[in-house]
């Protein structure tokens, strides 16, 4: 060492030369030569080759066990340096670099690496400017993993200059094991739980070599991915063909275009993030804004929407194609104290075609906005094929009511909605399997509608409802001017205040609730009034086998009603008659009763009647049903066939007990028909008989049958009905 002629900075030299040692296993050569400490000039030459295994030992590494390998290091380096200004770079001939790394065969384990390393080579090369990682590859435990890559002006880095620099990684693994890596615990909740197969990924990143060392936040520059494919253990997709160009300026990143395919879709992704540099503080305090397009040529749904066996998607939607999917969004959130205080979302556009559903998302936009735990969707309108809807919501999410700025509330205001065509619902009715009988003493629930999603399973809150829709069309069921008020109470209560509607051609109301307070038995406790609704249109969903069935396949006419009772309900709101109590004040006008069985039962005491297409003016009757069985009270029917009564019950198996009192009048002119013929008009046909009523004035004997069995295999005899009055 020496300050030199001039006895300061800029004469001080220091030198180590001709520094040798022989190791145990290896050697160490150096030469070392600082001068002109003001502006280093420095020259370096090395060569070390040494045994790792000997390296742990000499620096009593405790922490590192059955450590093997070979470390060969070769360093030839030249440069002068202004420490004040290391931009001011001094003349390229006047440096010289080169170094080269080899690891060959590194093994080790620790309790500080999540597996064992079971083996590293690597091999790496600064010769000139450019530094090349030739070579790097390990195990470590289950995984593998292969570098290459580069970086084009290492100097120009060092010494802060404007000039353009390219570094590029190419990373390349048979098997990564996330799992093992971040020593995932389901129990103690770390780590993740995933394995990556086939992983290759390309990166790339331009800049000047001033904004590598430069830069406040990120190095202003553009960055790629190259390239990127790999496939998942828990997301069971193929990850391919990714690509993206993002621009980095000093306060905004800009994704210019971010492209990829996940099996057979693909994505393509825009956007804008204001002010990054706001993520970067340590503490989160202000607004950040984003712009966010989304555009897919083909999105299929069950290609993105999957992870560990579960399909994320509605049952009807899982194999849902979406050509020409677009969305735009802008989005502004505001931080206080590093936590998110509110969130706005602007929906400008959504727009895509369906296959499978053959129906386009149209128009969509709204605002959604979210602060102290209160979410607000206002003016949420879209169209989906026919339907068309506008949405308003309150809703607070947080667990301290006393703090909820205002009731929970959804608003739901429709022209029309098609649940046929959103569901693509398949008019032909399924084949009817056979008939299962029921034991009503060991009734049970029907699998296929208990085991149906079950939203009483959901935690319910204090919320109110508001329904209008102008047009409601599921499977056979045609509603209009649909109006409600409902309420939903964390008890698992569902309050109808009122609900009306028009449909099958008359006027339907209703108030009541439906008790789902046990998930597993779900009861509807209702006050439904119909008035002068067509029967041929009314339809009720029960538990036959799954299927819509009408009131009756055999009554015709305009139906006014009043129903009330105790009705058990399936999860996807089907009910169950043997599980249900139910009171009916029926009153049905301009009626038919068309191949109705009971009636068939008799043909031998009518005649040549027509029993096939019996009309009648009025029914009245009170009907019970009760956990399946149907109880019919007397009643008399004045009809095309003659006046008549008729009580009795039927179950769900079709097992039946009739009555039926028929005047010997009827009976005796039926059997007169069927020997002498019907009268007929002069151009040959039979003449329609007419409704015949009871003459009050007239004193009626009847003949008293009894009707048992089932619809397919009954008797009759003759018998009264002794719990019937006023005979």
């Amino acid at each position: 060492f020496t300050n030199g002629s001039q006895r300061d900075l800029s004469t001080m030299e220091f030198s180590l030369t001709d520094m040798t040692a022989r190791l145990e296993k290896g050697k160490f050569i150096a030469n070392l030569i600082v001068s002109n400490f003001e502006a280093p000039d420095v020259s370096m030459e090395l060569y070390a080759d040494f045994n790792v295994e000997f390296l742990v030992g000499f620096l009593n590494l405790d922490d590192i066990e059955k450590a093997s390998g070979k470390v060969e290091m070769i360093m030839r380096f030249h440069d002068i340096i202004d420490l004040e200004h290391p931009e001011k770079a001094l003349n390229d001939l006047n440096r010289a670099y080169f170094s080269e790394l080899k690891i060959k065969g590194l093994k080790m384990s620790s309790p500080d690496l999540p597996a064992s390393l079971e083996n590293m080579d690597a091999h790496i090369v600064m010769n000139g400017k450019k530094a090349d990682i030739d070579e790097f590859k390990m195990k470590l435990g289950q995984s593998d993993l292969s570098l290459t890559g580069y970086l084009s002006d290492l100097p120009a880095i060092v010494h802060h200059t404007n000039t353009p620099v390219t570094a590029h990684l190419e990373i390349v693994a048979n098997v990564l094991d996330i799992s093992e890596i971040t020593k995932f615990s389901e129990k103690d909740s770390v780590g993740i739980d995933e394995r990556i197969e086939d992983l290759s990924v390309g990166f790339s990143f331009v800049s000047s070599a001033k904004a590598f060392t430069e830069s406040e936040y990120l190095p202003t520059g553009e960055f790629f991915i190259d390239s990127l494919h790999a496939q998942f253990k828990h997301y069971p997709h193929e990850l391919h063909d990714f690509h993206a160009d993002i621009l980095i300026d000093q306060h905004d990143l800009k994704v210019v275009d971010f492209t990829g395919h996940i099996d057979q879709s693909d994505f393509h992704f825009n956007g804008l993030i204001h002010d990054y540099e706001f993520w970067m503080q340590p503490e989160l305090n202000g607004d950040v804004d984003l712009d966010i397009t989304f555009h897919s040529d083909l999105l299929k749904l069950k290609d993105v929407f999957s992870y560990q066996g579960e399909n994320y998607v509605p049952k009807d939607y899982r194999h849902e194609e979406l050509d020409n999917l677009i969305l735009h969004v802008n989005s502004s959130m505001h931080y206080q104290q590093s936590h998110l205080h509110s969130v706005d979302i602007n929906l400008d556009k959504l727009e895509a075609k369906m296959h499978v559903h053959p129906m386009r998302f149209e128009n969509f936009n709204g605002r959604f906005h979210f602060e102290d735990d209160h979410l607000m969707v206002q003016n949420f309108h879209g169209q989906m094929g026919r339907t068309v809807f506008d949405v308003n919501m309150n809703y607070y999410l947080g667990d301290n009511p006393t703090i909820k700025k205002r009731d929970n509330y959804l608003g739901l205001k429709a022209n029309y909605i098609d649940v046929d065509q959103l569901s693509n619902f398949n008019l032909d009715p399924p084949q009817k399997p056979d008939r299962i009988t029921k034991d009503p003493k060991t009734v049970k629930d029907v699998a296929e509608h208990a085991e149906a999603f079950n939203i009483y399973e959901l935690p319910f809150t204090d919320m109110k409802f508001d329904i209008d829709i102008a047009h409601f069309i599921q499977h056979r069921i045609d509603l209009k001017q649909v109006y409600a008020k409902m309420r939903t109470t964390q008890n698992h209560y569902l309050y109808i205040d009122t609900l009306s509607m028009n449909m099958a051609g008359g006027e339907v109301a209703m108030s009541g609730y439906f008790n789902g307070s046990d998930p597993a038995h779900i009861y509807l406790k209702p006050n439904l009034r119909l008035k002068n609704c067509d029967i041929d249109h009314l339809l009720f969903k029960f538990e036959n086998f799954g299927q819509d069935a009408v009131v009756s396949e055999n009554l015709h006419g305009k139906l006014t009603a009043q129903i009330t009772g105790n009705i058990r309900m399936y999860p996807d709101m089907v009910a169950d008659l043997d599980q249900s109590e139910i009171h009916m004040d029926v009153e049905v006008i301009n009626g038919k009763l068309v191949n109705y069985k009971p009636m068939l039962l008799l043909s031998d005491y009518f005649g040549d009647k027509d029993l096939t297409n019996l009309q009648f003016d009025t029914l009245q009757n009170h009907i019970d049903i009760t956990n399946g069985l149907m109880t019919v009270p007397n009643m008399t029917i004045e009809s095309t066939l003659g006046h008549f009564e008729f009580s009795g019950t039927q179950n769900m198996n079709d097992e039946i007990e009739y009555f039926i009192r028929i005047p010997w009048k009827i009976i005796g002119q039926g059997a007169r028909n069927k020997i002498f013929g019907t009268q007929e008009t002069a151009e040959g046909e039979t003449v329609d008989d007419e409704i015949i009523k009871v003459d009050p004035n007239k004193k009626t004997r009847y003949l008293n049958m009894k009707v048992f069995g089932t619809l397919d295999d009954y008797k009759i005899r003759l018998g009264k009905d002794r719990k019937a009055k006023n005979r």
